[in-house]
C-alpha cells in the first residue's frame, strides 16, 4: 500500500442517537458524510499548506480514510457528552497540530481542553500559531443512546 500526504482536510463534529451505542457512533459519522468507509486512526500533524474543505462529498464506499477523531458514547439518561477537536495551523501555513478530547462535559469544556493543548503543542515546538480552528459537538442522553463526535479527515486529492 502506498500512501501519499494529504492535500485536503474536512473538519466537522456531529451528534446522534441510536438503539445501541454503537449504531448512535455510527449514525453520527452518517451525519458528517463518513458513514460508509473505513476510518484510519492518525496521530495529529497536519501537512504543509493544506486546504480545508467545508464538506465531505463524493467518497467512495469503502475508502480507506486517515481521520484523526475524538468521540464519547453514553446510554445514561441526563447525561451530557461532549467530543471536541482543536486544529492550530502555523503561520504560513507551514504545518499544524490537531488535539482531541471527549467526555463527560459541555462542549465549552472540551473546546476549552482542546485550546490549551494546542496552545502547549506550539509552544513545545516553538512554532508561531496562525489559525485555531474547533469543532465540537454536544448531547444530553434522553431516552436512547447517544454519541457525539469530531473530525478531522485527510484526503490525497
Amino acid at each position: 500500500m502506498s500512501w501519499t500526504t494529504p492535500r485536503k482536510a474536512f473538519i466537522g463534529a456531529a451528534a446522534a442517537e441510536g438503539g445501541t451505542k454503537l449504531n448512535a457512533f455510527d449514525n453520527a459519522l452518517l451525519k458528517l458524510g463518513i458513514g460508509n468507509v473505513n476510518l484510519v486512526k492518525l496521530s495529529s500533524v497536519i501537512p504543509a499548506h493544506i486546504e480545508w474543505m467545508e464538506e465531505v462529498h463524493d467518497v467512495p464506499i469503502g475508502m480507506l480514510l486517515p481521520t484523526v477523531y475524538a468521540h464519547v458514547e453514553s446510554d445514561e439518561p441526563g447525561m451530557t457528552i461532549s467530543a471536541a477537536l482543536g486544529v492550530g495551523i502555523s503561520e504560513g501555513n507551514n504545518g499544524g497540530l490537531i488535539y482531541e478530547y471527549s467526555g463527560y462535559c459541555t462542549k465549552e469544556e472540551a473546546e476549552e481542553m482542546v485550546r490549551k493543548m494546542v496552545e502547549e503543542g506550539f509552544a513545545i515546538r516553538g512554532w508561531r500559531l496562525g489559525d485555531f480552528r474547533v469543532a465540537s459537538a454536544e448531547a444530553t442522553v434522553k431516552d436512547k443512546p447517544a454519541a457525539t463526535l469530531a473530525v478531522v479527515v485527510m484526503f490525497p486529492y
